[in-house]
């Protein structure tokens, strides 16, 4: 009950047993409650958990970027596309605690501006997308998340499979021995757009090199799996996302192959491959407010999420010169209207 009904109630119940009078008279007007002060709407509650004192977290520089074998016919090299391979490299900063995670976006003139923070706190379920010039932030799930990376339309996922299998494949990566694990995921997916309803099955293809180096904690780990596995955070992924926990350590290299069964392709086509990579690993002592969710003195965002100019360089330059097809990518094409 509010403050206002209470006090409305209150009067109610006060005029039922006044004595009657001979000569009417005006009811009282009862004076309006303020509004009780509150947290905006969409806005998470302060982390108070993670407001003050220091805690130790696994820190990470990676380094992500697309990967596309058989880069041209008879295993020559397309130098357009190798150009656009190299040039698509970005980097993040990551650091995760028992239950706290951030992903930092590192790169210049990338469609995330340089600056921009992901954080999660899994208690709350909820991502935190920021703004370090508005000082603003966007609560998201998982899968929010994801189709706001992927630039369409809300995707509803279903019949979520998964098979993991591991190798005898291991390598050092960023200073600690690791493992490799395969993961095939496939979920059906259906959108609603403007020219009608859709729907289709996506299998993922992840590789996944993790380690169980003895600094590294369990739930570090699984703070990790948290930040590989950002579009399968919905109620039904998280199926999925637990298997993975229980089988990976910590992650510090992991690849992702996508196939949406339906589109036309040429059989020889090779699918892109978005290849993550830990190129250091320290573990280290920070101050908990660097982690807190949302962070401390942000406020909720009043519009939608805006990327930067780099989104059209991305597509222009990246996107256009690894094509579905081999051959010259055609110029100027405008994308469809239902992506």
């Amino acid at each position: 009950m509010t403050r206002t009904c209470a006090l409305a109630l209150v009067g109610a119940l006060l005029l039922a047993g006044c004595p009657k009078k001979e000569k009417p008279v005006e009811p009282k007007k009862e004076p309006v409650a303020e509004p009780k002060a509150g947290p905006a709407p969409g806005a998470l509650p302060a982390d108070t958990a993670y407001a003050s004192g220091k805690v130790q977290v696994a820190k990470l520089a990676v380094e992500t970027k697309v990967d596309v074998p058989n880069m041209g016919p008879e295993g020559k090299v397309d130098e357009a596309v190798k150009k656009a391979q190299e040039s698509s490299v970005i980097s993040q900063t990551m650091m995760v605690s028992d239950d706290r995670g951030k992903m930092v976006f590192t790169t210049e003139s990338f469609y995330v501006p340089k600056g921009t923070e992901l954080r999660y706190n899994p208690a709350s379920k909820k991502y935190v997308l920021t703004d370090a010039d508005k000082k603003a932030y966007w609560a998201m799930t998982g899968s929010e998340i994801g189709n706001l990376l992927e630039g369409g339309p809300s995707m509803k996922r279903t019949g979520y499979t998964i098979k993991i299998t591991d190798t005898p494949e291991k390598a050092t990566i960023a200073g600690v021995e690791a493992v490799r694990s395969d993961a095939d995921l496939a979920f059906d997916w259906s959108v609603k757009t403007k020219s009608g309803d859709r729907s289709g099955k996506i299998k993922v293809k992840l590789a996944i090199w993790h380690s169980g180096d003895a600094r590294l904690k369990e739930p570090w780990g699984d703070m990790m799996v948290d930040f590989l596995t950002v579009p399968f955070q919905d109620a039904e992924g998280q199926k999925i996302v637990d298997e993975l926990k229980k089988k990976v350590k910590f992650p510090v290299k992991w690849s992702m192959e996508v196939n949406n069964e339906g589109q036309a392709r040429d059989k020889d086509d090779a699918h892109p491959k978005l290849l993550t990579e830990a190129k250091s690993l320290e573990v280290i002592d920070v101050d908990r407010s660097e982690l807190a969710s949302p962070p401390a003195g942000y406020t909720p965002a009043t519009g939608p999420y805006e990327f930067g100019e780099g989104g059209q360089t991305i597509g222009e330059d990246l996107l256009g010169k690894i094509p579905a097809k081999k051959g010259e990518p055609p110029k100027n094409v405008e994308p469809p209207e239902d992506k």
